[in-house]
Protein backbone atom coordinates (compact mmCIF):
# COMPACT_ATOMS: atom_id res chain seq x y z
CA UNK A 1 0.00 0.00 0.00
CA UNK A 2 1.54 3.15 -0.71
CA UNK A 3 2.27 5.89 2.05
CA UNK A 4 -0.36 8.95 2.01
CA UNK A 5 -1.21 11.92 3.96
CA UNK A 6 -4.46 11.34 5.90
CA UNK A 7 -5.77 14.94 5.83
CA UNK A 8 -4.80 18.71 4.92
CA UNK A 9 -4.32 19.83 8.28
CA UNK A 10 -0.81 19.20 10.18
CA UNK A 11 -0.22 15.67 11.93
CA UNK A 12 2.67 13.09 12.68
CA UNK A 13 3.12 10.08 11.01
CA UNK A 14 1.53 7.22 11.90
CA UNK A 15 3.37 3.44 13.72
CA UNK A 16 5.87 1.92 10.88
CA UNK A 17 5.73 -1.54 10.63
CA UNK A 18 8.46 -3.26 12.67
CA UNK A 19 10.22 -6.09 10.70
CA UNK A 20 13.01 -8.23 11.72
CA UNK A 21 15.98 -7.49 14.66
CA UNK A 22 19.16 -9.15 14.03
CA UNK A 23 21.96 -9.07 16.88
CA UNK A 24 25.62 -8.43 16.68
CA UNK A 25 28.61 -7.38 18.41
CA UNK A 26 27.02 -4.68 21.14
CA UNK A 27 24.73 -3.33 18.35
CA UNK A 28 21.45 -4.75 16.63
CA UNK A 29 20.14 -3.58 12.73
CA UNK A 30 16.34 -3.26 12.88
CA UNK A 31 14.37 -3.43 9.67
CA UNK A 32 10.98 -1.59 9.18
CA UNK A 33 8.40 -0.21 6.59
CA UNK A 34 7.50 3.16 6.03
CA UNK A 35 3.78 3.94 8.20
CA UNK A 36 0.54 4.04 5.71
CA UNK A 37 0.01 7.39 7.04
CA UNK A 38 2.62 10.13 6.60
CA UNK A 39 1.18 12.57 8.33
CA UNK A 40 1.01 16.47 7.11
CA UNK A 41 3.56 17.48 5.37
CA UNK A 42 3.75 14.02 3.94
CA UNK A 43 7.66 13.66 4.12
CA UNK A 44 9.30 11.36 6.33
CA UNK A 45 12.36 13.08 7.51
CA UNK A 46 13.68 10.34 9.84
CA UNK A 47 13.32 7.29 11.40
CA UNK A 48 14.00 6.20 15.43
CA UNK A 49 14.78 2.85 16.73
CA UNK A 50 14.79 2.17 20.41
CA UNK A 51 15.66 -0.63 22.64
CA UNK A 52 13.72 -1.83 25.38
CA UNK A 53 15.72 -2.53 28.70
CA UNK A 54 18.04 0.69 28.10
CA UNK A 55 16.59 3.16 25.58
CA UNK A 56 19.18 2.95 23.01
CA UNK A 57 18.80 4.65 19.71
CA UNK A 58 19.42 4.16 16.45
CA UNK A 59 18.42 6.75 14.05
CA UNK A 60 18.34 6.78 9.84
CA UNK A 61 16.28 7.88 7.02
CA UNK A 62 15.80 4.44 5.71
CA UNK A 63 15.50 1.08 6.87
CA UNK A 64 17.60 -1.31 8.20
CA UNK A 65 19.01 0.81 11.39
CA UNK A 66 21.66 0.12 13.65
CA UNK A 67 21.65 0.78 17.30
CA UNK A 68 24.91 0.35 19.23
CA UNK A 69 26.34 0.34 22.56
CA UNK A 70 24.44 -2.70 23.55
CA UNK A 71 25.32 -5.09 25.90
CA UNK A 72 26.42 -8.73 24.72
CA UNK A 73 24.05 -11.56 26.46
CA UNK A 74 21.12 -9.16 27.59
CA UNK A 75 18.13 -10.19 25.45
CA UNK A 76 16.55 -6.81 23.60
CA UNK A 77 13.16 -5.57 21.43
CA UNK A 78 13.02 -2.51 19.42
CA UNK A 79 10.40 0.04 18.23
CA UNK A 80 10.43 2.40 15.59
CA UNK A 81 8.70 5.73 15.24
CA UNK A 82 8.57 8.31 11.91
CA UNK A 83 9.27 11.88 11.88
CA UNK A 84 8.37 14.54 10.11
CA UNK A 85 8.17 18.21 10.34
CA UNK A 86 5.38 18.37 12.43
CA UNK A 87 6.52 15.87 15.02
CA UNK A 88 7.28 12.17 15.97
CA UNK A 89 4.38 9.72 16.04
CA UNK A 90 3.04 6.83 17.58
CA UNK A 91 5.76 3.82 18.05
CA UNK A 92 5.61 0.41 15.97
CA UNK A 93 4.44 -2.88 18.01
CA UNK A 94 7.87 -4.20 19.39
CA UNK A 95 10.25 -6.39 17.64
CA UNK A 96 11.28 -10.16 18.50
CA UNK A 97 14.03 -10.36 21.22
CA UNK A 98 17.40 -10.52 20.16
CA UNK A 99 20.45 -11.20 22.38
CA UNK A 100 23.77 -9.09 21.18
CA UNK A 101 26.44 -11.35 21.14
CA UNK A 102 30.16 -11.66 19.10
CA UNK A 103 29.96 -14.47 16.97
CA UNK A 104 33.04 -16.70 15.27
CA UNK A 105 34.79 -14.94 12.12
CA UNK A 106 33.42 -11.39 12.97
CA UNK A 107 35.73 -9.02 12.58
CA UNK A 108 37.16 -8.19 15.80
CA UNK A 109 40.01 -6.68 17.99
CA UNK A 110 42.64 -6.41 14.58
CA UNK A 111 41.68 -9.60 13.20
CA UNK A 112 38.67 -12.12 13.98
CA UNK A 113 37.02 -13.25 17.15
CA UNK A 114 37.57 -17.08 17.16
CA UNK A 115 35.86 -17.93 20.36
CA UNK A 116 36.86 -17.37 23.87
CA UNK A 117 38.96 -19.52 26.76
CA UNK A 118 38.66 -20.11 30.40
CA UNK A 119 42.05 -19.27 32.37
CA UNK A 120 41.61 -19.64 35.95
CA UNK A 121 38.19 -17.92 36.14
CA UNK A 122 38.81 -15.24 33.73
CA UNK A 123 37.70 -15.50 30.40
CA UNK A 124 39.57 -13.62 27.25
CA UNK A 125 38.27 -13.53 23.94
CA UNK A 126 40.78 -14.80 21.41
CA UNK A 127 41.42 -13.23 17.79
CA UNK A 128 43.25 -14.48 14.70
CA UNK A 129 45.07 -12.36 12.83
CA UNK A 130 44.35 -11.80 8.88
CA UNK A 131 45.23 -14.46 6.95
CA UNK A 132 47.05 -12.57 4.51
CA UNK A 133 49.25 -11.10 6.76
CA UNK A 134 49.36 -13.25 10.35
CA UNK A 135 49.64 -16.94 8.56
CA UNK A 136 52.63 -18.24 7.01
CA UNK A 137 53.71 -21.95 5.89
CA UNK A 138 56.61 -23.37 6.06
CA UNK A 139 58.34 -22.03 9.40
CA UNK A 140 60.13 -24.71 11.93
CA UNK A 141 59.33 -24.69 15.36
CA UNK A 142 62.48 -24.88 16.97
CA UNK A 143 65.52 -26.99 18.08
CA UNK A 144 65.46 -30.77 17.58
CA UNK A 145 67.00 -31.68 21.58
CA UNK A 146 66.41 -28.56 23.38
CA UNK A 147 63.80 -28.23 26.32
CA UNK A 148 62.33 -24.73 26.29
CA UNK A 149 59.55 -25.22 29.04
CA UNK A 150 57.31 -23.24 26.75
CA UNK A 151 54.83 -25.89 28.08
CA UNK A 152 51.92 -24.24 28.58
CA UNK A 153 48.49 -25.51 26.84
CA UNK A 154 46.62 -22.27 27.64
CA UNK A 155 49.25 -19.38 27.79
CA UNK A 156 50.47 -18.95 24.05
CA UNK A 157 51.86 -15.13 24.88
CA UNK A 158 54.21 -16.53 27.39
CA UNK A 159 55.02 -19.64 25.79
CA UNK A 160 56.26 -17.37 22.61
CA UNK A 161 58.06 -15.29 25.14
CA UNK A 162 60.29 -18.65 26.86
CA UNK A 163 60.56 -19.60 23.25
CA UNK A 164 62.33 -15.88 22.04
CA UNK A 165 64.85 -16.33 24.95
CA UNK A 166 65.80 -19.80 24.60
CA UNK A 167 65.92 -18.86 20.68
CA UNK A 168 69.77 -17.00 21.53
CA UNK A 169 69.65 -15.20 18.48
CA UNK A 170 70.40 -18.43 16.08
CA UNK A 171 66.66 -17.59 14.76
CA UNK A 172 65.58 -21.45 15.33
CA UNK A 173 62.21 -21.05 16.91
CA UNK A 174 60.84 -19.20 13.67
CA UNK A 175 57.36 -20.01 14.27
CA UNK A 176 57.10 -18.51 17.50
CA UNK A 177 59.84 -15.60 15.57
CA UNK A 178 57.02 -14.97 12.89
CA UNK A 179 54.03 -13.97 15.47
CA UNK A 180 56.20 -12.14 17.96
CA UNK A 181 57.51 -9.80 15.09
CA UNK A 182 53.84 -9.57 13.10
CA UNK A 183 52.17 -6.01 13.27
CA UNK A 184 48.63 -6.16 11.70
CA UNK A 185 45.44 -4.85 12.58
CA UNK A 186 46.82 -1.26 14.50
CA UNK A 187 48.37 -3.99 17.11
CA UNK A 188 51.74 -6.10 17.62
CA UNK A 189 50.71 -8.16 21.05
CA UNK A 190 50.37 -11.24 18.17
CA UNK A 191 51.81 -14.62 19.68
CA UNK A 192 51.73 -18.28 18.63
CA UNK A 193 48.71 -20.16 20.14
CA UNK A 194 48.73 -22.84 23.04
CA UNK A 195 47.53 -25.94 22.25
CA UNK A 196 44.36 -25.15 23.75
CA UNK A 197 43.40 -21.82 22.20
CA UNK A 198 44.55 -23.62 18.67
CA UNK A 199 41.59 -26.31 19.63
CA UNK A 200 39.64 -23.70 20.39
CA UNK A 201 39.77 -21.80 16.69
CA UNK A 202 39.63 -25.40 15.38
CA UNK A 203 36.38 -25.95 17.24
CA UNK A 204 35.14 -22.65 16.03
CA UNK A 205 36.26 -22.05 12.78
CA UNK A 206 36.68 -25.46 11.36
CA UNK A 207 36.85 -25.14 7.85
CA UNK A 208 35.94 -28.26 6.06
CA UNK A 209 32.89 -30.83 5.76
CA UNK A 210 35.33 -33.85 6.42
CA UNK A 211 34.49 -35.99 9.63
CA UNK A 212 36.50 -35.66 12.82
CA UNK A 213 38.63 -38.27 14.66
CA UNK A 214 37.24 -39.00 17.60
CA UNK A 215 40.47 -40.68 18.76
CA UNK A 216 41.99 -39.72 22.06
CA UNK A 217 42.51 -36.49 23.32
CA UNK A 218 41.18 -35.52 20.29
CA UNK A 219 38.65 -32.61 21.96
CA UNK A 220 39.78 -32.86 24.80
CA UNK A 221 40.09 -28.94 25.80
CA UNK A 222 40.04 -27.57 30.06
CA UNK A 223 39.90 -24.23 29.49
CA UNK A 224 37.18 -24.64 26.17
CA UNK A 225 34.03 -22.24 27.06
CA UNK A 226 30.27 -23.26 26.51
CA UNK A 227 28.91 -24.30 23.95
CA UNK A 228 32.29 -26.58 23.37
CA UNK A 229 32.84 -29.35 25.24
CA UNK A 230 35.45 -29.41 28.33
CA UNK A 231 36.02 -32.99 28.33
CA UNK A 232 34.87 -35.35 25.94
CA UNK A 233 35.93 -36.15 22.61
CA UNK A 234 34.85 -35.11 18.90
CA UNK A 235 32.20 -37.43 17.16
CA UNK A 236 32.22 -37.64 13.87
CA UNK A 237 29.90 -34.64 13.12
CA UNK A 238 30.48 -32.56 16.02
CA UNK A 239 31.92 -29.86 15.59
CA UNK A 240 30.83 -29.20 12.42
CA UNK A 241 32.07 -27.11 9.88
CA UNK A 242 32.02 -23.85 10.80
CA UNK A 243 28.89 -20.90 10.20
CA UNK A 244 31.53 -18.06 9.64
CA UNK A 245 31.46 -18.35 5.86
CA UNK A 246 34.56 -16.60 5.25
CA UNK A 247 36.34 -19.25 7.07
CA UNK A 248 34.98 -21.97 5.66
CA UNK A 249 37.07 -23.81 3.22
CA UNK A 250 36.86 -22.36 -0.81
CA UNK A 251 35.77 -18.85 0.81
CA UNK A 252 39.07 -17.27 -0.32
CA UNK A 253 38.99 -15.39 2.51
CA UNK A 254 40.06 -16.25 5.80
CA UNK A 255 39.87 -19.93 6.30
CA UNK A 256 42.08 -21.94 7.99
CA UNK A 257 43.90 -24.42 5.31
CA UNK A 258 42.97 -27.80 5.88
CA UNK A 259 46.37 -28.67 6.95
CA UNK A 260 48.14 -28.92 10.17
CA UNK A 261 49.27 -26.08 12.04
CA UNK A 262 51.86 -25.35 15.35
CA UNK A 263 50.91 -24.36 18.66
CA UNK A 264 53.61 -22.99 20.97
CA UNK A 265 53.41 -26.22 22.87
CA UNK A 266 56.00 -28.23 23.96
CA UNK A 267 55.59 -31.44 24.77
CA UNK A 268 55.62 -32.48 28.51
CA UNK A 269 56.19 -36.09 26.98
CA UNK A 270 59.39 -35.32 24.94
CA UNK A 271 60.40 -31.81 25.55
CA UNK A 272 63.32 -31.86 23.95
CA UNK A 273 61.83 -33.55 20.45
CA UNK A 274 58.26 -32.42 19.94
CA UNK A 275 55.80 -29.72 20.12
CA UNK A 276 51.78 -30.24 19.99
CA UNK A 277 50.01 -29.19 17.13
CA UNK A 278 46.10 -29.48 15.51
CA UNK A 279 45.34 -30.91 12.22
CA UNK A 280 42.32 -28.61 10.87
CA UNK A 281 41.22 -30.95 8.04
CA UNK A 282 39.95 -33.44 11.12
CA UNK A 283 40.44 -32.03 14.40
CA UNK A 284 43.44 -34.79 15.26
CA UNK A 285 45.48 -33.35 18.01
CA UNK A 286 49.21 -34.13 17.44
CA UNK A 287 51.83 -34.81 20.27
CA UNK A 288 54.32 -35.62 18.20
CA UNK A 289 55.06 -32.72 16.04
CA UNK A 290 59.08 -32.68 15.03
CA UNK A 291 60.38 -29.34 15.95
CA UNK A 292 62.53 -29.46 13.18
CA UNK A 293 59.74 -29.79 10.07
CA UNK A 294 59.10 -27.09 8.04
CA UNK A 295 55.70 -28.57 6.32
CA UNK A 296 53.44 -26.92 8.95
CA UNK A 297 51.10 -23.94 9.07
CA UNK A 298 51.81 -21.12 11.46
CA UNK A 299 49.07 -18.65 12.29
CA UNK A 300 48.95 -16.17 14.75
CA UNK A 301 46.60 -14.66 17.69
CA UNK A 302 46.49 -12.48 20.24
CA UNK A 303 43.62 -12.12 23.71
CA UNK A 304 41.67 -9.61 25.47
CA UNK A 305 39.89 -9.80 28.85
CA UNK A 306 35.79 -10.81 27.94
Amino acid sequence: MQATAASLWPATPGAPTIGTATGGNTSASVTFTAPANLGVPATITGYTVTSSPGGFTGTGASSPITVSGLTNGTAYTFTVTATNATGTGSASAASNSVTPAMTPGMAFGGGYFAGQVNVSGTLYNMVIADVTTGQVYGKKWGTYGEVTSAQSLIDGAANTARLLVVDRGFLDYQAAIFCSDLVTGGYSDWYLPARNELEVCYYFLKPTTTANTTGFSSGVNANAVSPEPVSTVYTSGSPTQTTATNFRTGASSQEFTAAYYWSSSESTVQPAYVALGQNFSDGTYYNDFNKTYTTYYTRAMRKVLA
